[in-house]
């Protein structure tokens, strides 16, 4: 998968964290995913139900997986304390292109473990 994104992603640690998390996301990469995630994860995709628990989580997302990011356009990363946001755009393998924006929140300020991401796609 081509990735795009600003040079001062990698600015901090937790900024570059969040970049691999997101690269990770699109190619439906379930172990590396699996590794920054909370047991008691909650994931909202806005407009559905939350998806409560790792397990929960780790079979939705491999349910998406059929349809993987060819190229990830990374706008803009930000981070501040335990709290942390990226947006952009995935081009897909079936030609289809979405914008989104995940938010996520982590055990703490210094922790890799993640434990709610608030998600926004839309087609573009």
């Amino acid at each position: 998968m081509k990735t795009i994104s600003p040079a001062d992603c990698g600015n901090s640690p937790k900024m570059q964290l969040v970049l691999e998390l997101t690269q990770a996301f699109a190619s439906y990469d379930l172990e590396r995913v699996a590794s920054q995630l909370a047991e008691d994860i909650v994931w909202t995709l806005v407009g559905d139900s939350p998806i409560s628990g790792k397990r929960q989580f780790l079979e939705a997302l491999e349910e998406m997986s059929s349809n993987k990011a060819a190229e990830l356009l990374i706008h803009q990363i930000l981070s501040h304390g335990k709290e942390a946001a990226v947006h952009g755009e995935m081009a897909m393998a079936d030609g289809k292109r979405y914008g989104f924006a995940d938010f996520y929140e982590f055990s703490s300020a210094g922790s890799k473990t993640v434990k709610r991401i608030t998600s926004y796609v839309i087609p573009l």
